[in-house]
């Protein structure tokens, strides 16, 4: 008996301790840490090194997917207005579509005038590696390649502004 309780309570913290650190356990980038570098292919397949091609930019990267019905699409048009805003005091946003896409789908025709920079992750190998867990997901970097903000889920452009003025001064 006196052993079946001792198993018991050796069991649950074993169970406990397992659980623990998995709690503990970091995915992904954390506010601070430095952006992993990565190449990634624009629509036109010309490869865009991250953060490298863009060092000394405050980005809002932002994963997304033309797939992904929790994606604002219009959110991709209204980042132009963004750019437009800031990119003379160093700001660019960098649209990220997770998973395989023919750039001749009619649906991107709607963002061939974007003149920041739309980039492909077929694989979702960079989303992961940023720890991507659902989309739509954006970070904003500072000019140092170093996480300060992440959203996951949607947000407004009011929001992101706000996000990227607070980096940029």
């Amino acid at each position: 008996m006196i052993l079946n309780a001792s198993r018991r309570v050796a069991w649950l913290l074993l169970a406990l301790s397992l659980l623990a650190n998995g709690c503990n356990k970091r995915h992904g980038l954390q506010i601070d840490d430095p952006v992993p570098a990565v190449t990634l292919p624009d629509w036109h397949g010309k490869p865009v090194n991250l953060p490298g091609d863009l060092q000394g930019k405050v980005l809002l990267i932002r994963f997304w997917s033309l797939e992904c019905t929790f994606c604002d699409k219009e959110m991709l048009l209204e980042l132009e207005t963004l750019y437009q805003k800031y990119k003379a005091r160093g700001f660019v946003p960098v649209a990220v579509n997770a998973g395989k896409t023919d750039p001749n789908d009619p649906r991107l025709q709607r963002f061939a005038n974007l003149t920041y920079p739309m980039l492909m992750d077929e694989r979702g190998l960079v989303g992961r590696r940023f720890g991507v867990i659902g989309m739509p997901t954006s970070f904003v970097i500072d000019k140092e390649g170093v996480l300060k903000q992440k959203i996951t889920g949607e947000a407004g452009l009011d929001e992101f502004e706000k996000l990227v003025t607070t980096v940029l001064y």
